[in-house]
């Protein structure tokens, strides 16, 4: 990949001009070497009517790039933590509170830390669930429904803890009790 020395802007190494400032990137091109950053605040002329809405920027598409999820972790911890210890971070999910605490004893390893308390917060909404089964009928509709959510949950977080992921539960975390 070349890089404008102008711009910045990365392109393809065959390119001949910069896709964003237009500098030519020929290697014997004397203009590259006292070249300065463009600033299009300042090179726009002043005699005319500023345009109220910029044509959109033409980007590429790149299938590897990486979106910012606040509830992913993983670049927090540890490679040699995640890879030790993931089998007990979906030992948390799996076997509940024998999990929890097989996982919070594991090496004192913050990964499956993070995952023992993922795992208590679907267990306390678990307990919360079964709360509405003393209402025949509708009240056995919601806890079915909700620990049938529940059990999918977990599922996600499972397949999260052994693919070495610290993603923040689904559904729950975004309950305000269980926030942080």
């Amino acid at each position: 990949m070349k890089t404008c020395p102008n711009c910045g802007t990365q392109m393809a190494d065959e390119a001949k001009f910069c896709e964003s400032c237009g500098v030519s990137l020929e290697q014997g091109n004397p203009g590259i070497q006292g070249a300065q950053p463009v600033d299009n605040a300042q090179s726009a002329p002043n005699n005319g009517p500023i345009p109220t809405q910029m044509p959109p920027a033409q980007t590429q598409y790149n299938p590897y790039q990486q979106y910012y999820n606040p509830k992913d972790h993983t670049s927090e911890f540890d490679v040699r933590d995640i890879a030790d210890n993931k089998l007990f971070a979906a030992f948390a999910y799996i076997f509940g509170v024998l999990g929890i605490i097989a996982a919070l004893l594991v090496n004192n390893s913050p990964f499956t830390r993070f995952h023992a308390k993922q795992a208590v917060k679907l267990e306390i909404a678990a307990i919360v669930l079964v709360i509405p089964a003393v209402i025949p009928f509708l009240g056995w509709f919601v806890t079915c429904a909700g620990l049938l959510v529940l059990v999918v949950v977990k599922i996600i977080a499972v397949v999260n803890a052994l693919n070495g992921k610290a993603i923040e539960a689904p559904i729950v975390s975004e309950i305000g009790v269980f926030k942080g």
